[in-house]
């Protein structure tokens, strides 16, 4: 689906700066713990109710829309992050064809939050734009066929560019500012642009070939033989979780500093028309430079700049190179190239709404009646002990990715399957499967 000129103008009309208002005047419902009024014309029926709002003889209630559009950001966020815990759960099983459903969703999801934030309401068939005086504009289109060309469209723009540009942090400093420092400064637009519409990809093949989101969606399973073995699928779980490990400095700190290597890189390919590998002493020199001007501890700056040559740790990390890849849906482990650009998607979308309540002054005690409710409700504590800081959620997850990893180095290969790891690390991968704890520290609550 192609988008039309009035659409992609409509578009740039979008005001994030709207949506941070709305939030804001969220605030006396949060006191009686709702997100939006009960009144709002939107709370049910929300689809019906805009279908006959905005046809021939329906009037648009503008600030119930924008109201409910501004709170339904960091919803769609946590619940794409949902998605995802059920597309790991599914991975462990060896159920790839549920996992391919739940990745698809959660990047829907992801894309959903991530507009939201900008001032897009995507819907079923009607869809809208919030600009700066929070008055709506429609633009229609079935879900599927719409959401991957507004996605690309608002990836090129260079709001896109100035979101990841905050939202990536290393070392308790932005991408923009890394980049700012680096040769004259890299090409974020170019470096954001590029991320964004790869992360997205499953949305513009699934809306190309329909056959492909049916077979994952509806079709019965087909029987394949297995692709990946404990170890394997052990390992790739475990690896996802250590990079959403939150710092004191960042949520996402180890996968942000995967994230800003590749950004150097490819700043440095479009700057200077060759490589880092086909320049080294060029590069390094560069990098030395950059580290000199960022990191204030001197003591850590050779370190820094071996990782970020790739003297050290050379491999990109699990879910940056699975993501990169474009296999057919019959390849064998392509699920796992949907959750890796899942993950990273809603990455994105976790530092837009993050942004979004501290822009619009809504701390984690405001929303505590709904964090507090969804963490009991999935299991991640009890209603007499919630945790006092959501990053201490990490504790769980990192003695259960520890478990697992133990397990798998110390289990006989006669007795690794898969029906012995689900028998001895029921608990963990169960843990490992509630990926809204990483929604709750990623968010700074």
């Amino acid at each position: 689906m192609k988008l039309s000129k009035a659409t992609r103008l409509l578009l740039r009309k979008a005001s994030r700066k709207a949506i941070t208002e709305s939030v804001s005047l969220l605030k006396p419902r949060l006191k009686k713990s709702r997100w939006i009024a009960i009144q709002n014309r939107y709370v049910r029926n929300t689809v019906k109710r805009l279908h006959l709002d905005s046809n021939p003889g329906g009037h648009l209630n503008h600030l119930h829309l924008a109201e409910y559009v501004s709170a339904s950001g960091p919803l769609h966020c946590t619940d794409g992050w949902a998605l995802l815990g059920r597309a790991m759960d599914c991975h462990c099983r060896r159920d790839y064809e549920s996992a391919r459903h739940f990745a698809y969703y959660a990047e829907l999801r992801a894309t959903f939050s991530l507009l939201a934030t900008e001032g897009i309401g995507i819907f079923a068939k009607e869809h809208f734009v919030i600009d700066a005086a929070k008055k709506c504009f429609l633009f229609r289109g079935p879900t599927h066929q719409i959401v991957w060309p507004v996605l690309e469209y608002w990836a090129s723009l260079t709001r896109a560019a100035d979101l990841l540009g905050e939202a990536i942090q290393v070392s308790g400093v932005n991408l923009r500012q890394w980049l700012n420092h680096f040769q004259n400064g890299g090409n974020l637009h170019a470096v954001g642009s590029k991320w964004l519409r790869n992360w997205g990809l499953d949305l513009r093949f699934f809306l190309q070939d329909r056959e492909t989101r049916n077979e994952a969606s509806y079709r019965p399973t087909l029987i394949r033989p297995g692709i990946l073995d404990v170890t394997g699928s052990a390992d790739f779980i475990c690896a996802l979780w250590s990079l959403c490990e939150p710092s004191a400095h960042s949520p996402f700190e180890n996968l942000d500093r995967h994230l800003l290597r590749i950004a150097l890189e490819d700043s440095f390919k479009g700057i200077t028309g060759t490589t880092p590998k086909a320049n080294r002493s060029l590069f390094r020199t560069r990098v030395e430079s950059l580290v000199s001007q960022v990191i204030l501890d001197v003591a850590t700056h050779d370190r820094w700049v071996r990782f970020l040559t790739r003297a050290i740790d050379p491999n990109d990390a699990v879910i940056i190179s699975k993501a990169g890849q474009t296999d057919s849906n019959d390849t064998p482990g392509q699920h796992l190239q949907m959750i890796s650009r899942s993950a990273l998607l809603l990455r994105v979308a976790t530092a837009a709404n993050s942004v979004l309540l501290k822009d619009g002054s809504i701390s984690g005690d405001e929303i505590e009646f709904w964090w507090s409710a969804l963490g009991e409700d999935r299991g991640l504590w009890e209603a007499s002990n919630p945790p006092s800081d959501l990053k201490d959620l990490w504790a769980d997850a990192e003695t259960a990715v520890q478990a697992v990893r133990d397990w798998t180095n110390n289990t006989s290969n006669a007795d690794k399957t898969f029906m012995r790891w689900r028998q001895d690390k029921s608990y963990e991968i169960s843990v490992l499967g509630g990926c809204e704890r990483i929604a709750l520290w990623g968010l700074n609550l």
